[in-house]
């Protein structure tokens, strides 16, 4: 008789962790909240693969099954994402510009 092995979504074979607990597919600079919101966008899992040229089909599902078993988990997470990324765009626009975004922003002013 044939036995059937089914080994678990394995998270590690799939993501990454970076810093400050960021989740991206593995080899890439995708995070899974750019396939989640995808998905969300009504992309089927094979436009979300041209969307996001060298993401395997298998991928895109696997992340779409990851968060279709723990919505609230990756929801939270995607909020708190958004959250840090607005904190941070906050603190750099209260930085000094460097002196070519000031040189820009002055020949933008003499050519408007």
């Amino acid at each position: 008789m044939m036995s059937l092995k089914l080994t678990p979504l394995n998270f590690k074979e799939h993501y990454e962790v970076i810093g400050n607990g960021i989740v991206r597919l593995k080899g890439f600079r995708i995070g899974i909240e750019h396939i989640v919101r995808s998905y969300h966008e009504g992309y089927s899992p094979e436009q979300i693969t041209q969307e996001f040229p060298g993401v395997s089909l298998e991928t895109v599902y696997a992340t779409l099954t990851y968060y279709l078993h723990n919505k609230k988990e990756v929801d939270d997470y995607m909020n708190q994402l958004t959250s840090w990324t607005e904190q941070q765009m906050e603190k750099d626009d209260e930085k000094e510009p460097l002196p070519v975004v000031r040189r820009l922003r002055r020949l933008k002013e003499k050519n408007a």
